[in-house]
């Protein structure tokens, strides 16, 4: 990609061994993508070793570019979201997990949340889980040892505020990043190997002066459970994020 247009977004979507999950979260981003008309979209797939590789013709048809990444030998999720940006460079970054089903106008509002909110540099979005539960919206920090957690996690939908917030982090697994602050940061950390990558970005980008906001007013959809690998956490990753940054955020969380 030689030139990046003013309103350029280039879409990146991790993938392993959900082929089927893959399509219902590209057919939801084209949905989201119509009414977010003002983006010109590039959607890069990365496919991080999947057992049966997936080919682009495996891909489902789009009214938007398609690319496809293939990492024969696992990667972490740093690697991959930082190569594909680096061969997809644009105005704009959305990093979007394949267990996500974005609603219809989620992007839009993330979008002009960022436009709205002076030195905002990176947006997040209210995710809820199949049972009607929030996943996240916003990310706030316990005291010692708990560090950083979802708010309201587990709390029904509709007993959680709408109201937009910002935020010292959010979630990675929908987040819209402009290209200044990405490239500010330098990309993701290649220190952690699954998880905490996503925090500790926000935290860097807060460093440098810029906003992290969250928006709040949709529920998209996000089968977190169904990430492969999702039970076993990344106790070295944390350990990182621990020796890093406790200490160095403020408690806004319970204890």
């Amino acid at each position: 990609m030689d030139t990046v247009s003013a309103s350029g977004l280039t879409i990146v979507i991790p993938t392993k061994d959900l082929a089927g999950m893959l399509q219902y979260c590209l057919e939801h981003l084209q949905r989201a993508l119509t009414v977010a008309s003002q983006f010109e979209p590039c959607v890069v797939v990365v496919d991080n070793a999947t057992e049966i590789p997936l080919l682009e013709k495996d891909l489902p048809s789009s009214s938007s570019p398609v690319h496809l990444i293939r990492f024969d030998i696992p990667a972490s999720f740093a690697e991959a979201i930082n190569m594909a940006i680096r061969r997809y460079p644009n105005a704009y970054y959305l990093l979007l997990n394949d267990n996500v089903l974005l609603a219809e106008s989620a992007l839009a509002d993330m979008q002009r949340l960022l436009e709205e909110s002076p030195n905002a540099g990176l947006c997040g979005t209210r995710l809820i889980s199949p049972d009607g539960t929030i996943q996240h919206a916003g990310v706030v920090f316990g005291p010692g040892a708990i560090g950083p957690y979802h708010a309201s996690r587990g709390q029904p939908s509709a007993l959680v505020s709408r109201l937009n917030g910002e935020f010292q982090a959010v979630t990675g697994a929908c987040l819209l990043i402009r290209q200044s602050t990405w490239d500010d940061l330098g990309g993701l950390s290649g220190e952690f190997a699954f998880g905490l990558e996503d925090i500790d970005f926000c935290l860097r980008a807060r460093q440098k002066g810029w906003r992290v906001c969250c928006s709040c007013h949709t529920d998209s959809l996000h089968f977190e459970s169904m990430t492969p690998s999702r039970d076993k956490p990344d106790t070295r990753g944390r350990r990182v994020f621990m020796n890093t940054w406790r200490g160095r955020y403020a408690i806004d969380g319970q204890g």
